[in-house]
């Protein structure tokens, strides 16, 4: 849609022949405006002296057309204006040389004057397409170098916004490190002495202590899980296949009811440190989210890789989308097509054939950018 108070301007079409002739036609001569020159006199006098051969029987009218033309794409309209008014002039002294009584024939007037009335009305309307077709392709540079900037600046913001949300993942992972773990053990602690004096006095009250001290542990457990995922923003790229496998461990032993498969080549040909943490960060998203909210009861995790890229695939047997008018992109799976976007990776979420959701991420193994989480 056309914003309001700008005129819709069609831009010229590169792949219309008469778009390419244009083109083409109003580039300068390799030797510049001296060659133009050169090139359009010698080939209006070359007509010219044809003209004068073939006598007054035979027309060069159009042919004179040629160089004015080129002169008005090369030189401007004022000089193809003026070499239309030589065309003109070698034409009424080819038609009139040998013949004294010539100039006084009213048949060459008029042809001289039709003749240039016609050149002029050619150099006006070739003028004023050559000038549109410039204009369109200014328009058409504008509005190309406006999409870059856009692009440019998504692609920053992008940027910014993984930034910014390392940073929050790297400031909840030191507080929950640093805070909520050792409250904890210091909890599951207190939940020990509790056990053992309540062992003297009630066996009971001391079984549930001892249990209460094992829930608190296995808090303990998953809160360092969930700490060290958090602070991992590097990750090596010989250590990729091993931090996934330890994740999928970590999440086994917090969703014991669902199965995590895993198949990880172990040699993955990802060269940089802030693509592997991207990839870690997409993996990780994929298999929260299809644990947490699909209702399955396996995950299963691929990678493999061939010449051109690297195919990643995270499914599920659970529920699946939901039905085309009411999907919507959650924040998770938003956050992760933003990292694929940023390593120049592409992204596709999709049903699963028999139920459930797949997600599949292909990263270009040869030119994509280096970036930091």
């Amino acid at each position: 849609m056309t914003p309001a108070g700008e005129s819709s301007v069609p831009f010229p079409n590169p792949h219309r022949l008469s778009d390419r002739v244009l083109a083409r036609f109003t580039e300068n001569p390799p030797g510049g405006r001296l060659a133009a020159w050169v090139t359009t006199i010698l080939a209006t006098f070359l007509i010219g002296w044809m003209d004068y051969l073939t006598g007054p029987r035979m027309s060069f009218v159009i042919f004179y057309l040629v160089p004015v033309a080129l002169a008005v794409a090369w030189l401007g309209r004022t000089n193809g204006t003026l070499l239309a008014g030589v065309s003109v002039a070698i034409r009424f002294i080819a038609d009139s040389y040998g013949d004294p009584t010539a100039f006084q024939e009213a048949w060459l007037w008029w042809n001289s004057i039709g003749m240039l009335l016609v050149y002029l009305v050619v150099v006006w309307v070739l003028d004023a397409l050559i000038r549109l077709h410039r204009q369109l392709k200014m328009r058409v540079r504008e509005r190309t170098e406006d999409f870059e900037r856009e692009v440019r600046k998504r692609q920053e913001v992008q940027r910014e916004l993984l930034e910014l949300s390392t940073s929050e993942r790297s400031a909840m992972g030191r507080e929950l490190h640093d805070q909520l773990g050792q409250h904890l053990v210091g909890t599951a602690m207190a939940a020990q002495v509790l056990a053992q004096r309540l062992g003297l006095r009630d066996e009971a009250a001391a079984r549930e202590a001892r249990h209460i001290a094992n829930l608190v542990e296995q808090g303990i457990g998953e809160t360092r899980q969930l700490a060290r995922g958090l602070l991992l923003t590097h990750i090596e790229p010989a250590r990729l296949g091993v931090e996934i496998e330890e994740l999928c461990a970590g999440l086994r032993q917090q969703f014991p009811q669902t199965v995590c498969e895993l198949r990880w080549e172990e040699t993955l040909p990802v060269a940089d440190a802030g693509v592997a943490a991207q990839v870690f960060r997409i993996v990780q998203e994929g298999l929260r989210n299809a644990l947490r909210h699909s209702g399955g009861t396996q995950v299963r995790v691929e990678c493999r890789a061939d010449d051109a890229a690297l195919h990643l695939t995270i499914e599920d047997n659970g529920r699946g989308l939901p039905p085309e008018g009411e999907r919507g992109l959650g924040m998770g799976l938003g956050i992760m097509r933003h990292r694929a976007d940023h390593i120049g990776a592409r992204l596709e979420i999709s049903s699963r054939p028999g139920g459930g959701t797949r997600i599949t991420c292909d990263l270009p193994l040869h030119g994509h950018p280096s970036h930091e989480p």
